[in-house]
């Protein structure tokens, strides 16, 4: 049964276009713990050295994809360099927007907004910070991006140098996750994912190969 289920997907996998998706996300940056969407702080030298480890035993990519945001783009501008590979910047890929808390300590909006950030706290992907950007416009956006990336790419190996939000969005989509289970999902600084996407002319599937 093992052996005739193998032998299957390789049939699949034969017959099928597979794009490679990577996603990097940042390392930590100078601002320490705030709200740090759109705010656009710097890498700090740990940040630098978190996203160095992550990528020194990955290799293979045809082009690297980057949000705009400095804590993404110059550690991608640096790698592509060094690679001597393609990139990109696509503003879609860019972290969500938290409106008004941007760039403030949680402890010192629970001080003057308890009722708002605790509302936001219990349910992320429903409550909106104040003149912040609403979760399924941010998800909508995010999937657009990934959709286009996989379909402009077939057979190819793509890293995308991106955000804690954006890298959710995008495993909540590959796993069937519901909205509500946002925050199952660890994220940590520099952490690097793969997925492998499938298209034929039945559809297009993806897996989940590694989150670390």
């Amino acid at each position: 049964m093992g052996n005739a289920f193998d032998n299957a997907i390789r049939k699949i996998i034969n017959m099928s276009e597979t794009t490679i998706i990577n996603l990097l996300r940042h390392g930590e940056v100078d601002l320490g713990s705030v709200f740090c969407g759109t705010t656009d702080p710097e890498l700090s030298d740990i940040g630098w050295s978190q996203m160095q480890k992550a990528v020194e035993t990955e290799q293979g990519w045809n082009r690297i994809i980057t949000s705009p945001l400095q804590r993404c783009h110059e550690f991608a501008e640096s790698l592509a360099s060094q690679e001597e590979i393609e990139l990109s910047i696509n503003q879609s890929f860019q972290e969500i927007d938290f409106g008004l808390w941007e760039g403030q300590d949680p402890k010192d909006i629970l001080e003057k907004e308890s009722d708002a950030l605790n509302a936001w706290w219990k349910a992320p992907t429903k409550v909106v910070p104040p003149e912040g950007e609403a979760f399924l416009d941010f998800r909508s956006r995010v999937l657009k991006a990934f959709n286009e990336v996989v379909s402009q790419n077939g057979d190819e190996n793509i890293l995308i140098v991106t955000h804690a939000g954006v890298i959710r969005v995008i495993m909540m989509h590959i796993l069937g996750m519901q909205d509500e289970h946002l925050f199952r999902l660890n994220v940590d600084y520099a952490s690097y994912t793969r997925i492998r996407l499938y298209r034929d002319e039945t559809g297009e599937w993806g897996t989940l190969l590694s989150h670390r």
